[in-house]
């Protein structure tokens, strides 16, 4: 597999090569217009993938900056997208999230792995309603209504248990008059 240099090697006129300063300026501008210069160029991600692994690098590689190659080390799978943007593999609560920060609708494979994400959350919220209430209580039966599930017998009595308390409060209001 060919090196990095190599492949810049290879390559002559590369604006980073013709122009450094503006690849490794302090200045938000310099750095956004140095990210906009990395989008055409043929080995951008060989460079994005030598600054992922050399955290020691600084400066606009690959059409990344410094900051936003330190959120990615951390193992997560990463892709361009179209624009030549650097995002998670989608398929993950994460990727779900990172889809209405670039102002988009989530793909389908983001609202599934979402949707599994919100499940297993509601389960671990239905088995602690259980354990703690001795099994079962008015929060766990609409858990289990969230789930698109029958409730437990244990989850109905809860409710049914505080619905003459529900009436009695309701029967003691007096009536709404209405606006004339």
């Amino acid at each position: 597999m060919p090196t990095l240099t190599t492949l810049t090697d290879n390559a002559p006129r590369l604006p980073c090569r013709t122009d450094p300063d503006r690849w490794h300026s302090p200045h938000a501008n310099d750095r956004r217009a140095a990210v906009e210069g990395c989008q055409p160029c043929p080995v951008r991600a060989a460079c994005a993938r030598y600054a992922l692994d050399h955290p020691e690098v600084t400066g606009v590689w690959g059409g990344t900056t410094t900051a936003q190659r330190r959120s990615w080390r951390d193992g997560r799978p990463w892709r361009f997208d179209e624009q030549g943007r650097l995002r998670l593999v989608c398929g993950s609560e994460e990727a779900y999230r990172s889809h209405f920060g670039y102002r988009e609708q989530p793909c389908v494979a983001c609202v599934a792995a979402h949707e599994a994400h919100i499940g297993a959350g509601r389960r671990a919220r239905l088995a602690e309603a259980h354990r703690a209430a001795g099994g079962g209580s008015a929060a766990g039966y609409w858990l289990h209504r969230r789930l698109g599930e029958v409730a437990c017998a244990a989850c109905v009595a809860a409710v049914q248990a505080r619905r003459p308390a529900r009436q009695a409060r309701r029967g003691a209001r007096p009536p709404a008059v209405a606006a004339a």
